[in-house]
């Protein structure tokens, strides 16, 4: 049996952008949570006894590599050679070689791959001996197969592969080391330590294929969202026991809150107080993306969505002392009309028509299609996430239900028109 922890995306010194107003305390704090992550990391693998460390790409998020960032990770590899704990690395499109000229030399007990696979021999202290395979990249995108050149070399207990790189998808071949299941599942290898997709996931592979995910939330996407962490791996000849163990200092979520009818603004400020005392029940320090809905106010949805962000820059003021904040963004603003989606959806009125119609799973790519197919959409828009889907739909349901539904408030939506 080996014991060992496999981290990935560390992205070390990270420019956290997007959040607006946030104070310099804060600031600070989401700079340095990074790191703060790196230090936990280490302190798992020193925990745990592990026998050693795998980081699979993108330790920096840049290929300059500021000097702070290298600092700080030799100060932290330092703490593992002194427990004579090896580290096993790969570069990836982020941090990929290009110049050596600004680059820290690092501990010996840091092993690099190079920019072609190649396999290292590790004996553990309890005569286990481990073969470990890699690449780093050179250059931003790299469109070859490379798990295509994994070879298992000579007698080892076991044979651990590092990979940088993602999943064929079928449109195109990709650029970041694109592999397909089957050249997973055919290499042989006991484990795969993948790295790149922040969202930590198994792959339905008949061999173990992790991403473990990012160290620290770094934006609200999606992949970003949530606790973030480690895998610590137990690997025997026939089981891999994969664990998940946080490393984040701060979260990143998305909320969903109905407020009902706001009369006033202190109302309102009381109810966003509430709420940021459940989130802060939660979590040690988080940014929320704030999606809110309120009934039908009789005010213009503007001045509405005016008072909204205001009340919330406001007590956002409070969390700068706090190291549990709760820092809230305003996402989307809803002012609901009385209607029921639900009821729609059921009717035979032409606004349930439509309703179904924005519901189908491939609505919003189809209406996007013409604007993707141009080759400046092609070029600048970057692709639609499921909750630029979902904020779509739920958008264009707001504005037809304000339009066609006005004439029918008097009477049953089930009425036809």
């Amino acid at each position: 049996m080996i014991r060992f922890l496999h981290a990935a995306d560390l992205h070390l010194d990270r420019p956290f952008e997007g959040l607006t107003r946030l104070p310099e305390s804060l600031h600070e704090r989401a700079a340095r949570s990074t790191f703060i992550a790196l230090q936990r990391l280490v302190d798992a693998v020193l925990h745990e006894k592990a026998d050693f460390l795998i980081i699979s790409g993108d330790l920096f998020d840049n290929s300059h590599r500021s000097i702070k960032a290298q600092h700080a990770f030799v100060k932290e590899m330092r703490r593992l050679y002194a427990a004579s704990i090896p580290v096993y690395l790969v570069y990836g499109n982020h941090d990929f070689v290009n110049e050596t000229w600004n680059q820290l030399r690092l501990p010996d007990n840091v092993h690099v791959f190079p920019e072609t696979p190649e396999c290292f021999t590790l004996t553990c202290a309890n005569g286990q001996v481990v073969h470990l395979y890699g690449f780093s990249y050179h250059q931003k995108w790299v469109k070859e197969n490379m798990a295509a050149h994994y070879r298992k070399s000579g007698t080892a207990d076991f044979h651990i592969a590092l990979l940088h790189g993602e999943e064929k998808s079928g449109i195109d071949d990709g650029h970041y080391a694109p592999f397909t299941l089957s050249d997973l599942e055919t290499a042989g290898f006991d484990y795969w330590a993948l790295g790149h997709i922040h969202k930590r996931q198994q792959l339905p592979t008949s061999v173990p294929a992790w991403y473990p995910g990012d160290l620290q939330g770094l934006s609200f996407k999606d992949s970003e969202l949530g606790l973030k962490g480690t895998s610590v791996v137990r690997l025997t000849q026939h089981h891999a026991e994969v664990r998940f163990l946080p490393t984040s200092d701060i979260e990143w979520i998305h909320a969903d809150r109905f407020f009902g009818q706001i009369e006033t603004a202190d109302q309102l400020a009381e109810a966003l107080r509430a709420f940021k005392e459940d989130e802060r029940e939660k979590h040690q320090g988080v940014f929320v993306r704030l999606n809110s809905t309120i009934e039908q106010h009789g005010l213009p949805q503007q001045t509405l969505e005016k008072l909204f962000r205001e009340v919330i820059e406001t007590l956002n003021e409070d969390e700068e002392p706090l190291s549990d904040f709760v820092w809230l963004e305003l996402g989307t603003f809803d002012v609901h009309g009385g209607w029921n989606k639900e009821e729609i959806m059921n009717s035979p009125h032409f606004a349930g028509d439509l309703f179904r119609l924005i519901e189908q799973p491939k609505s919003v790519e189809e209406a996007a299609e013409m604007l993707y197919s141009h080759h400046l959409g092609r070029r600048f828009l970057p692709p639609l996430s499921s909750e630029d889907q979902q904020q779509i739909r739920h958008a264009s349901e707001q504005l037809l239900a304000d339009v066609l539904l006005n004439d029918t408030q008097s009477g049953s939506i089930d009425n036809e028109s």
